[in-house]
């Protein structure tokens, strides 16, 4: 009888041992507050060319060259990741149409060939790309126009404005002072003061007359948790969301609509027609685990990151 008696309490106390996590939780409230999302904190979006830069100068230091545009056209063994050969030219015609090693060219240079750089391209000046070009990674010191097909395999970085006219694949990470999407162009995660796909003015530029459209204009104010999907927009009414959207699902927004603070989505984002992300002199993020489709007139202050992959054309 004993044993009959031990066996049954010894059931009940298995059976509801799955359950006791469960009941500690829901008496003590350990997790009672939800995990807080910071959306300020950001990570350096500069890293991968910054990094390269202070590899390169760090490597010239060693040989006591201090001014990358003062040297005459030639090949240095330095010390990378690696110890290799590195060219440093001034012209783009002595570049051969397929580079094996890291090229530098020391001035302005326009490419009006056909390149394929299988490592790292540098510009210490302006660069303009008015044929096919293919690099690894792309460093450019002044600003960059391309007006041709240029594919990018890893990062690119510019100090001043980069602008895409023609078809751009420009990798995993770009950085720029400021970036104008004028021709498709695609990428991963990009970081700029602005980024834009027109210069004609957008809803938050636009002179809106507050007095005689307060009933035209929907004002939305604080930080709205979707977990749905969600669509924005798309009406003739200018809608204004004055703080951060949270989507468990799909985001679409359409027309003039200006969020002026953050968008994050566990899924796809979809912009067309004159979305505004951010606001001028503030840095915001566009974030997405899914794919990130920008269609028409766009604008953003900071950044945008899809898990997947960002395409965008005005």
């Amino acid at each position: 009888m004993l044993e009959v008696l031990l066996l049954v309490v010894l059931f009940f106390i298995f059976l509801f041992l799955p359950f006791v996590p469960s009941l500690i939780e829901l008496f003590l409230k350990r997790d009672a507050e939800p995990i807080p999302i910071n959306p300020e904190r950001k990570k350096e979006p500069d890293y991968f060319g910054k990094s390269f830069i202070n590899i390169l100068a760090t490597a010239l230091k060693e040989l006591k060259i201090q001014e990358v545009e003062k040297l005459n056209p030639v090949y240095l063994k330095l010390k990378l990741n690696k110890e290799e050969w590195v060219g440093f030219l001034n012209d783009e015609k002595l570049s051969e149409n397929t580079m094996d090693t890291p090229v530098i060219f020391t001035k302005d240079t326009v490419f009006l060939q056909n390149h394929t750089f299988k490592r790292e391209l540098v510009v210490f000046g302006n660069a303009v790309f008015k044929n096919t070009c293919v690099a690894r990674s792309l460093y450019v010191k002044g600003d960059c126009l391309i007006k041709a097909p240029v594919r990018i395999a890893r990062w690119t970085h510019v100090e001043g404005t980069l602008i895409t006219r023609s078809n751009a694949e420009l990798g995993v990470s770009v950085y720029a002072r400021e970036i104008k999407i004028r021709g498709w162009t695609t990428f991963k995660r990009a970081y700029a003061q602005k980024i834009d796909t027109s210069d004609a003015p957008l809803v938050d530029k636009k002179n809106i007359d507050k007095k005689n459209n307060t009933e035209r204009v929907v004002n939305l104010k604080g930080n709205f948790s979707i977990t749905d999907n969600i669509s924005i927009g798309g009406k003739e009414r200018p809608v204004f969301v004055d703080g951060d959207i949270f989507c468990d699902g799909d985001v679409q927004i359409e027309g003039d609509v200006w969020i002026k603070g953050n968008v994050f989505s566990q899924k796809s984002i979809t912009l067309k027609d004159g979305v505004v992300i951010g606001i001028e002199g503030k840095v915001k993020s566009l974030v997405a685990r899914g794919e990130i489709l920008i269609k028409g007139p766009f604008r953003i202050y900071g950044y945008i990151h899809s898990e997947k992959r960002v395409e965008a054309s005005p």
